[in-house]
Formats: structure tokens, C-alpha cells, sequence
């Protein structure tokens, strides 16, 4: 069975981010105060913070998983990677080498139930930038490239999983087909899986999660249909997980969320990475 490979120290899964900074993502994501930058930047250091803390055992993190960012829109028209001149590295080079600390508070319950704010210190690998174009097709021909020489070396892994968080907007060009390049890359245990989250400025538009058909998107956001086509269709196993949350999905939907905040950037990345952490041997 597809996406059932165990992921270990000796065989890695990966996840490959990719986040849109081009300066159509300093505008107020639809509904919110806050920029799409500002909440596609802190889902993801949230979320690799989560993962770190999955793959931390008794003797320090383990490298079940090897982790890249790629950004792209930063400096003209071009993509590069996100991690101080490296490129995929094992995610506990991630947690030595955070971008600085930052303190954050949480609300937590004490020995009587009562509700305190308690702080805490978080790492932070980087930082919200919303600058020029959109190159989202420099962005995924450099992921093409990274999976290319990742999946040379790892054929019995868990298929990598690349998520791409943008508002959609390519200024260079249609970036299906490549898209749709990656998704056709495999391991033995099945292929790429590819998430999009869309980070629309649409107001009083409900975020739409995992579809399984593109009418259901909002006809005035013209780039909706576009990365619902380049998202995979969700595997058993994700299906599963998002089922046992209470969300509807069906044979056939997608790796896709639409309008989304950050909760829904959230649960995407917590089911796009929650599935293949079930697996760590």
C-alpha cells in the first residue's frame, strides 16, 4: 500500500516548503489584520517547531526528516533557499540553528484549574518579507531540482511532501506544468505529494479546505482553479486523519485550502505533516 513506508534515521521523509514573498503578500489577508506574510511566516515556524518537538526523543532530535524552504519573490525575480546558503538539511540542524529566539506567551491550566499566561522562548527560522514579483515558477523548477537530487539517494522513502503557500499570482509564466512534473516524481512507496495553501485578500469568503471539485471555489478569485489543479489528490491515510477531525473530505479531494487564516494554515500543515509522522520507527 501507497504512503505506508516507515520513516527512520536510515530512510528520511522531507518536507520542502515553499512561501510566496512577493509584495502582493504584504496586503491584509480577506477577513484579517494581519499581512498573508505575517501569517504564512508564523504557520511555518510554528510548524517546524511542532515537528522538531515529534522527533525529539530521549537522546536529542533524530533525524526522521530532512527539511528545505525555498522563498521566492524576496529579491526580483528569483528563488533560493531560506536556510543561510543551504539547501535540504536534517531537521536537527533545524533546531541547533534557529534565525534568533522570540518571546511568546500561552495560556496553560495550573494544578487548580485555573487559567494562567505563562511565557516562553520560540524559535524563529525566518521572517515575514513581501517584496517584489512572484516568481512561483523559478520557486518549483529549483524544488524540482532539490526532490531530483534528494529522491536519487532516498528510493525506499516516504514520498516527500512539498507545500507551497502563496496568493496564487505567477508573474512568471503558468506554473502547472511543473507543478504537475513534481507530482509525477515518486519513491517506491507512492509520489510527491503537493499542498497548496492559498492566501486570498477575498473578504467575507469562507476558507474552503480540501475540495474535491473546483466549483466550489469563488469564480472572482481567477487563480483558484489553478492551484487546486496542482494540489494531489489526498491518500487514504490523510483522509483518514482529516475525517477523524470532523472535516469534510471525500474520495478524490484535494491537498488544498482556499481564504486561508492561521488556524486553517494550521490544520493544513498539521495534517499535511501529522500523516507521515505516524510512521517514525
Amino acid at each position: 500500500m501507497a504512503y505506508s513506508s516507515e520513516i527512520s534515521r536510515r530512510n528520511p521523509g522531507l518536507f520542502l516548503f515553499l512561501i510566496d514573498q512577493s509584495r502582493s503578500m504584504s496586503h491584509k489577508l480577506g477577513g484579517t489584520l494581519r499581512s498573508k506574510s505575517q501569517e504564512a511566516a508564523d504557520a511555518i515556524n510554528r510548524q517546524i517547531y511542532e515537528l522538531i518537538y515529534r522527533c525529539t526523543k530521549s537522546d536529542g532530535v533524530r533525524d526522521y526528516f530532512d527539511i528545505g524552504i525555498i522563498g521566492y519573490g524576496a529579491v526580483s525575480d528569483s528563488a533560493d533557499s531560506l536556510l543561510k546558503d543551504e539547501t535540504i538539511v536534517p531537521i536537527s540542524k533545524l533546531a541547533e540553528n534557529p534565525l534568533r529566539m522570540e518571546k511568546r506567551t500561552e495560556k496553560i491550566s495550573d494544578p487548580d484549574g485555573n487559567e494562567v499566561e505563562t511565557e516562553f522562548e520560540f524559535p524563529v527560522w525566518f521572517e515575514p518579507v513581501a517584496n517584489s514579483n512572484t516568481p512561483m515558477v523559478k520557486g518549483l523548477k529549483l524544488a524540482q531540482e532539490w526532490l531530483d537530487d534528494w529522491l536519487a539517494e532516498h528510493h525506499d522513502s516516504y514520498p516527500p511532501v512539498v507545500i507551497n503557500i502563496s496568493d496564487g499570482a505567477a508573474t512568471d509564466g503558468d506554473p502547472l506544468e511543473i507543478a504537475k512534473a513534481i507530482i509525477s516524481m515518486s519513491t517506491q512507496d507512492g509520489n510527491v505529494l503537493f499542498w497548496n495553501c492559498h492566501l486570498s485578500e477575498l473578504k467575507g469568503q469562507k476558507p474552503v479546505a480540501f475540495p474535491a471539485d473546483s466549483t466550489v471555489l469563488p469564480s472572482n478569485e481567477k487563480f483558484a482553479t489553478q492551484l487546486f489543479e496542482m494540489s494531489s489528490e489526498l491518500p487514504d491515510s490523510f483522509l483518514n486523519l482529516a475525517q477523524e477531525r470532523a472535516l469534510d473530505v471525500q474520495p478524490g479531494s484535494r491537498a488544498y485550502v482556499f481564504n486561508a487564516g492561521l488556524d486553517e494554515l494550521l490544520e493544513l500543515l498539521d495534517i499535511g505533516t501529522r500523516a507521515p509522522t505516524e510512521n517514525l520507527q
